[in-house]
């Protein structure tokens, strides 16, 4: 497995460091990392691409890469909403991106042979497998309500090119439509 992806999966950790440290410190972390991208952007042109090449994809390689870019946004952004609504459906969504995108990644690029018709890119493998990974590991910080994020965020994985973006907003406002449904 490429290092990307144990990072994007390792992303599921974040959760559980804001629930250990703290979310002030967790996000002083996760700009720690996001610092280290931006050092990477700006010294691409200077790094071998075969140590480039094990956390770029190759189209990224040249270019300015975008998706390391909507992770970061959509992690940091998550914590800090986390603030000011329930912290434990925005840690399932942070759980949804790093663990079900990550894991649907994985698996539909090795074993996904059925692909969707309106996404040639995404398989049924891949987003059932993301929808378990999803589900499990943000049952951890919610509850059955991971369940409702999983889908919904597997859901938009599957249909939407910037999964990094979608994936974890898709699941966070599915489950704080069903979260405010329910105790209306």
């Amino acid at each position: 497995m490429q290092l990307r992806k144990v990072i994007h999966i390792g992303g599921v950790l974040i959760p559980v460091i804001a629930a250990v440290i703290g979310k002030n410190q967790t996000i002083a972390l996760v700009l720690s990392g996001f610092a280290v991208y931006l050092m990477l952007e700006a010294l691409k042109q200077k790094i071998p691409p075969h140590i480039l090449s094990m956390v770029y994809r190759e189209n990224e390689l040249k270019g300015f890469s975008i998706e390391p870019l909507s992770y970061f946004i959509s992690v940091l952004s998550l914590l800090y909403i986390s603030f000011f609504i329930d912290e434990k459906i925005c840690y399932v969504a942070i759980a949804v991106l790093a663990a079900g995108d990550g894991v649907a990644g994985v698996v539909g690029r090795r074993y996904g042979k059925h692909r969707f018709s309106f996404n040639k890119n995404k398989s049924w493998e891949g987003t059932l497998s993301g929808f378990v990974a999803a589900s499990l590991s943000g049952f951890y910080f919610a509850g059955w309500i991971a369940l409702i994020g999983g889908a919904f965020g597997m859901l938009a994985g599957a249909v939407n090119k910037h999964d990094n973006i979608a994936v974890p907003y898709a699941a966070l406002a599915a489950m704080v439509v069903v979260r405010y449904a329910i105790f209306i």
